[in-house]
């Protein structure tokens, strides 16, 4: 008992140490890692072998998650890991270009089609680790992976908390405040919720993307402070002194938002921008235009939102984002419901353009807060160190806030300069990326230890074999009239 009463203090004070601002919340100060080469490297074996798989391919051009996903593949390749990117869809091909050309081994891999992985894997080596993209995607495939490579560590990369913004969703569409939506958190018994912490139990690691989120997993939902590690957004440092010229207020105008529209949250978020906000605004600001920018706009989308009389231009997808952001003074993002960090607000900050939004927009980025927010929390906004205002809530604070960073040349200069503090303090790739791959490398060292002390996850497995393992085969030879 005493030595593996050990090895679960060891295995939780490194697997759960979070990057610096986080240390202390993911494990309550378990300890930290020291930073080190691959003991494989130095035992002069082969490097690592480590697979993403996702519904889709990876793309950095198409959404936040995906250019905080290339950045968790380069981070890999540049530790000298050999890498896979496997995708379930055909969907992507941009994405697949860009992360081969990284030097990754790109392949499809079908879900229910029991050759797919072996053919997606080629004559390549089994996986050292598999790293799911989502829940959905670890339902799909992990227990193909424990079939044919059981030693394969297998982590999950949550992106964001899908129960959470699914009940948050359900809570501001049917008429409740910004404080009822924060706290619309999914309870044991909602479907979204058992899905998705059974998935987290069932693998050897989970990437959590937002310390608020990996707080209430460990708190609220039971899950051991060991399986989690915050892995947020992975940014190059800005030069907060380019933010200091004081001209580069009078070279903008206007503002601009940013979102997929392949992310509910995001639609919803234009919707109520371009029916209560805008017309706010532009009865202070009569001249001032909006520019929404967003991959897989359809027609359907420009034809609703469109309004250039009204000075709101709907443009589609940005193909360079630095000139779409760069040349407007303001982001507005009024994010009625959502879950993780929103990488529309750190892609703002990074080119000095500071940011107006929900608490819900702001989850995640505020400096020693990894609590839901509520009326009585501290002030989000630039006299309180965040790069604009971050806990507007309704039509009318986020329009005020909006003409006010946009008319205020200290204001807007203060948010600015905290965006970027931000950004290099608690988001740098040359920390985070370290900290995730050495977790990650962690896991492959020591999978037997982990999985022994791992009770509940082991269990779940042995259902999961009993009914995803063989829905998922009853399916393959329904649709191919074959044996699985």
């Amino acid at each position: 008992m005493r030595v593996a009463s050990a090895l679960g203090r060891a295995r939780t004070n490194v697997a759960c140490a979070c990057v610096r601002r986080t240390r202390a919340r993911c494990g309550a100060g378990r300890g930290t890692i020291v930073l080190r080469e691959s003991s494989r490297a130095k035992d002069g074996a082969s490097a690592p072998h480590v697979a993403f798989v996702g519904w889709e391919m990876i793309d950095a051009n198409a959404s936040a998650a995906g250019a905080r996903s290339e950045a968790l593949v380069r981070g890999a390749l540049d530790r000298g890991w050999r890498v896979s990117v496997l995708s379930s869809a055909d969907r992507g091909e941009g994405g697949g270009g860009r992360v081969a050309a990284l030097g990754a081994r790109t392949a499809r891999v079908e879900a229910n089609r029991g050759g797919s992985w072996e053919a997606a894997m080629g004559g390549s080596e089994a996986p050292d680790c598999v790293v799911f993209d989502r829940f959905l995607s670890e339902e799909a495939h992990s227990w193909r992976v424990r079939e044919l490579w059981p030693n394969a560590a297998r982590v999950l990369d949550m992106q964001d908390c899908h129960a959470l913004r699914r009940a948050r969703e359900r809570a501001a569409t049917t008429g409740a405040g910004m404080d009822a939506v924060v706290r619309a958190a999914p309870g044991a018994r909602d479907r979204d919720q058992m899905r998705e912490i059974a998935s987290v139990q069932r693998s050897d690691l989970t990437l959590v993307c937002s310390p608020v989120e990996a707080r209430w997993l460990e708190r609220e939902c039971g899950v051991v402070g060991g399986k989690l590690r915050v892995a947020s957004f992975f940014e190059d440092t800005v030069d907060a002194s380019i933010f200091r010229d004081d001209a580069d207020f009078d070279r903008r105008r206007g503002f601009v938002t940013i979102g997929t529209f392949m992310h509910k949250p995001n639609v919803d978020s234009v919707a109520w921008l371009r029916e209560e906000v805008w017309p706010l605004v532009r009865e202070r600001l009569p001249d001032a235009t909006m520019r929404v920018y967003g991959s897989y706009m359809t027609e359907a989308h420009r034809a609703r939102f469109h309004d250039p009389r009204r000075g709101f231009e709907v443009v589609g997808f940005a193909p360079d984002l630095n000139e779409a952001m760069s040349s407007a003074r303001v982001l507005l993002a009024p994010l009625r419901f959502g879950a993780g960090i929103k990488g529309k607000v750190l892609d703002a900050w990074k080119r000095g353009t500071p940011v107006v939004t929900t608490p819900i927009g702001s989850e995640g980025t505020v400096r020693g807060v990894d609590e839901f927010w509520r009326p009585s929390s501290a002030p989000i906004d630039p006299d309180h160190g965040w790069g604009g205002f971050g806990d507007r809530v309704s039509a009318s604070d986020i329009a005020e806030a909006a003409v006010r960073l946009h008319e205020d040349r200290e204001l807007w200069a203060l948010a600015r300069r905290a965006g970027a503090n931000i950004i290099n303090e608690d988001f740098s790739s040359s920390v985070n990326i370290p900290d995730v791959l050495d977790a990650i490398e962690h896991v492959m060292q020591n999978i037997d230890v982990i999985r022994d002390e791992d009770y509940i996850g082991q269990a779940l497995w042995h259902h999961t074999e009993k009914s995803t393992t063989y829905f998922s085969k009853w399916i393959e030879l329904k649709e191919t009239g074959g044996n699985a």
